[in-house]
Formats: C-alpha cells, sequence, structure tokens
C-alpha cells in the first residue's frame, strides 16, 4: 500500500494492544472512555487484548488500520 501522505510504500503489520484504545475529538487527562458523540471507543478488552490489520509508514509516521475488524487475542 502506498502511504496517502508521502506516496512512499507503507509496511503492512499489526497494531497491537491491550485494554482500551479510543479516538477522541479532544485529549482526556484521566479517562479513554468517549465523552462526544464524535469519540469512538476501538477497543475495550480487559484481560486478552486486541490485533487489528494495518499498515505504517516508517518514512513519515502515518499509520492506518480498520478498527471494525479486530481479532482478540487469547
Amino acid at each position: 500500500m502506498k502511504c496517502p501522505e508521502c506516496g512512499k510504500d507503507m509496511q503492512a503489520g499489526f497494531l497491537q494492544t491491550q485494554k482500551l484504545v479510543a479516538f477522541n475529538k479532544t485529549r482526556h487527562k484521566i479517562s479513554l472512555n468517549p465523552e462526544d458523540d464524535k469519540d469512538v471507543m476501538i477497543a475495550r478488552k480487559a484481560f486478552t487484548g486486541t490485533d487489528f490489520q494495518g499498515f505504517i509508514c516508517k518514512e513519515c509516521g502515518l499509520v492506518v488500520f480498520d478498527y471494525k475488524n479486530g481479532m482478540s487475542r487469547f
């Protein structure tokens, strides 16, 4: 995949997480829980964590992944 930002080749891989992952409209100091209707809870796994297939551009630092198709880890 070509990076939509700089046009270089992106490396395929996995974004791996544990517990909570959120994309929030504003930065939260204490909680990652969505507070705004535009906030998105990407993963909420208390014990197992989650993997997301995606791509990273090592040139500019952009990461692209499909958050709706995460794979639970055991």
